[in-house]
């Protein structure tokens, strides 16, 4: 703007200059022509006046420096001429002034020279005898006196431009500093009148903007809480792969460390699968794959953002991989241990019906169908619970619980079972806990079945239970064959068991610790082995206080 406002100040100036400079050439010429003209005819008839036109040497004897004098008769002839010889010049009859002069007793003309630049006035008066007496006089024409003077006047017009130049400078310095002193972060003043409906504009405008603005920043800001929030993570990139924005979950499972913005998306991983897929995604094709790092396993979703970049979105499936792993695994060996009583009562029934077993041989073999039925029955319930537990939390019927009175329940139930293998059976402390009574009963009663099932003749059962500062404690502790070390990581696995040949023999599933496990779970809670040896297991089932005292675990 500054510079257009100077050119056009230094161009109309030139030009003012220039049209002045002519204008003024023009009326100058015109004085000046006016003034020849009159100087001519003054002369012209000072001459008459003072000469009696008679005698032809006495003409050009009188005639004025720089004057031209022409004697030309009544039929066009030169007579006489001060400047040349008569006999050279040519018949004068029609030039315009010796005609203007026959019709009216006087005329004037000028004719230009353009090869010397001069201009010759002339000026003819009729005599008497009809003959015509012509003066004239030669001056320099318009171009001659503008080239005479042409050095004079371009230095004039040099010295006009530059002080032109240096004005329009100050001037354009003086009409732009108060608008460079506007304060558009504030309310809008025009400096000038002229710029009221602009500096309006551009209040409105900035109003608009900022209003723009702080909209984009709050959607930005809605929407930067909300990935920040989400326990999957986002990270976006440009076209060039250039991290745009990442969330707290995406840095944690990337592990990065520092702002992640502006650094490159090969800067998060050296996977190169996640990176052909972010390649891909940027050109513009949706991805879907899984992404390891570590122990943990994310479905990744590549969605491209056409002319902009792509988005990525992690989301952990550790468990769910887990969880398909365990049911693939819960499938095998179900199949497998429904199979194995399944076979026997088959094997038994095929024998007593081909007729092959003797009479007093058939009680043994009903017996050992209906335990293996018993077995199956017993496989199947379990199976069923642990399926039950899978579904996820079952807490919708939960009230407050007395486990000191559910374990007394239990240890009812299993006296017969405690007093058969000479086992001694004890429930003592106090507790209370809100959960679901079937499965808390369950979980007691899978405990306390254990410990008498894998003890010894005279060998003990002690049930403890505590409230004791953030916990509820349930502790089972028993005088049995113990678990050795190697293997009480596993003990609480489907289907595991330390002895298959003891376990064969006592009934069981496999399933009792699992289905442990998943209740105390489902209640907050956690169980462990504490102490085991060749004397006995101890195994502790904490619950976190916000589960014992009486309201729903948040």
């Amino acid at each position: 703007m500054r510079r257009r406002i100077y050119l056009n100040i230094l161009l109309l100036t030139s030009l003012a200059v220039l049209l002045a400079s002519a204008l003024l050439s023009a009326v100058f010429y015109r004085q000046f022509s006016a003034q020849i003209r009159r100087d001519l005819r003054e002369q012209a008839e000072f001459f008459l006046n003072d000469t009696t036109g008679s005698a032809l040497e006495e003409i050009g004897g009188v005639a004025p420096t720089g004057m031209r004098i022409t004697l030309i008769r009544a039929d066009g002839s030169v007579l006489f001429d001060n400047a040349s010889a008569a006999q050279s010049l040519e018949n004068h009859l029609e030039r315009e002034e010796v005609q203007e002069a026959i019709s009216t007793g006087y005329g004037e003309s000028s004719r230009r020279s353009s090869t010397l630049g001069l201009r010759t006035y002339y000026y003819a008066v009729r005599l008497t005898d009809r003959g015509v007496v012509r003066f004239a006089k030669t001056a320099k024409s318009v171009w001659g006196l503008f080239a005479g003077a042409l050095p004079t006047v371009s230095g004039i017009i040099a010295v006009v431009m530059v002080a032109c130049y240096v004005a329009a400078g100050g001037l354009t310095r003086r009409i732009i500093a108060p608008i460079n002193e506007v304060d558009f972060s504030g309310a809008l003043t025009a400096p000038y009148d002229e710029l009221a409906p602009f500096v309006r504009t551009i209040a409105r405008q900035q109003q608009k903007i900022a209003e723009d603005v702080a909209a984009l920043q709050k959607s930005a800001d809605t929407m930067q809480a909300i990935t920040e929030q989400l326990n999957e993570g986002v990270v976006m990139v440009d076209a060039q792969g250039t991290i745009l924005s990442v969330n707290r979950s995406a840095a944690q499972i990337f592990d990065a460390g520092g702002p992640l913005e502006g650094r490159s998306i090969r800067e998060l991983s050296r996977d190169l699968a996640l990176m052909e897929g972010v390649q891909r995604a940027l050109a513009g094709s949706a991805q879907n794959m899984t992404y390891a790092k570590g122990e943990q396993l994310y479905s990744v979703l590549l969605s491209p953002v056409p002319q902009t970049g792509a988005i990525l979105f992690l989301l952990d499936i550790t468990e769910k991989a887990l969880a398909d792993q365990r049911r693939r695994e819960f499938s095998a060996n179900v199949s497998h241990e429904l199979k194995t009583p399944l076979t026997s009562i088959y094997g038994n029934a095929e024998m007593l019906c081909s007729g092959v077993v003797q009479e007093g041989d058939r009680p043994r073999f009903y017996q050992k169908i209906m335990d293996e039925a018993a077995r199956l029955m017993t496989l199947i319930e379990d199976i069923l619970k642990i399926s039950e537990l899978d579904e996820g939390p079952l807490l919708q019927a939960a009230e407050a619980v007395d486990l000191a009175q559910l374990a007394q329940a239990c240890a009812e139930a299993l006296a017969q079972k405690a007093a058969a293998g000479s086992v001694h059976l004890q429930v003592q402390g106090a507790g209370r806990l809100y959960g679901r009574a079937s499965m808390l009963y369950e979980m007691l009663y899978n405990l306390m079945d254990n410990a008498i099932t894998y003890n010894r003749p005279g060998g003990s059962v002690r049930v403890e239970i505590a409230e004791a500062g953030a916990q509820t404690t349930v502790r089972v502790a028993d005088t049995g064959i113990g678990i050795p070390a190697g293997e009480q990581e596993r003990v609480f696995e489907r289907f595991y068991r330390v002895d298959r040949s003891r376990s064969k023999k006592t009934g069981g599933t496999g399933l009792g610790l699992a289905i442990v496990k998943h209740v105390a779970m489902a209640h907050g809670g956690v169980v462990r082995i504490v102490d085991t040896n060749a004397g006995g297991t101890t195994i502790e089932v904490a619950f976190a206080r916000r589960s014992a005292d009486g309201a729903p675990p948040e």
